[in-house]
């Protein structure tokens, strides 16, 4: 074998091992940079840093409470809050509820922080129904979708009937 036949053999090898190399690191700086940090420190995305959501809390307007509920809270708004809170494309209150309201245990681990328990009876009835409208149409900045995005007005106000049934005595 030549000697320029060797060295290209040899530069092929290189470049070969270097190209894998950079695959593994990228691979490793996806993962460092993602925005799923539990430290609750500053996330970074792409070596930027983003604000830490964790903390968001709710922004009502201060007659939210007086909000009135406009839809009668019977069997068919249930119904329908309950296909909305499931449907992935519209509510998806699911994702992070739960089926039962009191959290989606499978995915906890991808949240920024645990959600609401809405089976919790003490704290659902502390809620006026206009409060509980607000929070699904507005959301927490980065922590909770904003309800308004995905549902019409009347729609988020039978989820609340809907979110209303979920909430049960503490077991003794």
């Amino acid at each position: 074998m030549r000697k320029l036949d060797k060295l290209m053999l040899i530069l092929s090898a290189l470049a070969l091992i270097a190209f894998a190399l950079t695959l593994t690191s990228f691979g490793r700086n996806q993962n460092a940079n993602s925005s799923t940090n539990r430290s609750g420190g500053e996330r970074s995305i792409g070596g930027g840093a983003q604000q830490d959501f964790s903390k968001n809390t709710w922004e009502l307007p201060s007659d939210a409470d007086k909000t009135k509920n406009p839809i009668a809270s019977n069997t068919e708004s249930i119904e329908k809050g309950k296909t909305l809170f499931l449907e992935r494309t519209k509510g998806n209150c699911v994702f992070c509820h739960g089926e039962t309201g009191s959290g989606n245990e499978a995915n906890l681990p991808r949240l920024r922080r645990k959600p609401a328990d809405l089976s919790n009876k003490e704290r659902m009835t502390a809620m006026t129904d206009g409060e509980v409208f607000w929070k699904i149409s507005k959301g927490i900045t980065g922590i909770m979708p904003a309800g308004e995005k995905r549902m019409t007005e009347e729609e988020r106000w039978h989820v609340v009937n809907y979110v209303r049934t979920l909430a049960k005595e503490k077991a003794q």
